[in-house]
């Protein structure tokens, strides 16, 4: 029975974790504003308030240190020593050579980039809207930077909205043939992702990053 409450108490856990979202609200009009939130709290990240902002306190003369002494006072020759002592990826170069250690670093860069596209792929969009008013001196100036506009901005719209769960995404880019009118961007976007998909993919990174580090260590 001890084990079965263990068991219902590991998935509850589980359960109440899946729940735990990380939300994040953009808004860009004149100014931005970029908040955090996570659970019931809301954290406002910009702009920062500066009423807010603590006043530098003086900083206080530090003591001498005795330890710092000490170790002044050591020989010359056990720095050396303690210097010379190669670092982990140091040991591997010797040992399996630069291109083992170049193995490495693209078997590392694998499971990184594996890691980011597992959590990408989590990754929702409540909302995506974006508003661009193109003005210009001419109107042969607004077309051109128009066509430009276009050809960057809904590829890259394209390929975020297959990469990730996109519900509501609407982009408007309009060209303003009037000199005296400014441009002007607008962006509102709401996006969140589960905790525990970062945490399964995180753990599952984990776990080949220790075992790619084992089998560079102990590789003959």
């Amino acid at each position: 029975m001890v084990i079965l409450y263990i068991l219902l108490g590991i998935l509850l856990l589980i359960f109440l974790i899946s729940l735990i979202r990380v939300q994040v609200f953009l808004l860009y009009s004149e100014d931005l504003t970029l908040s955090l939130k996570i659970l019931f709290f809301k954290i406002k990240l910009l702009p920062q308030d500066e009423t807010k902002k603590k006043e530098k306190k003086p900083k206080k003369e530090k003591k001498p240190n005795k330890k710092k002494k000490k170790e002044e006072e050591k020989p010359e020759k056990d720095k050396k020593e303690e210097e010379k002592k190669p670092s982990f990826l140091a040991k591997l170069k010797d040992k399996h050579g630069v291109t083992g250690l170049i193995e490495l670093f693209r078997s590392l860069a694998n499971i990184a980039t594996g890691m980011l596209k597992g959590i990408f792929s989590h990754v929702v969009f409540e909302k995506l809207d974006v508003g661009i008013m193109l003005s210009g001196e001419d109107a042969a100036t607004v077309a051109l930077t128009y066509g430009k506009v276009c050809s960057a901005l809904y590829p890259s719209i394209n390929i975020l909205a297959s990469a990730t769960v996109c519900r509501d995404y609407n982009i408007s880019i309009e060209p303003v043939f009037d000199p005296e009118k400014p441009t002007e961007v607008y962006a509102d976007i709401h996006v969140y992702l589960r905790i525990i998909f970062v945490l399964g993919a995180a753990l599952k990174a984990g776990f080949r990053f220790l075992i790619l580090f084992l089998k560079a260590k102990f590789k003959k």
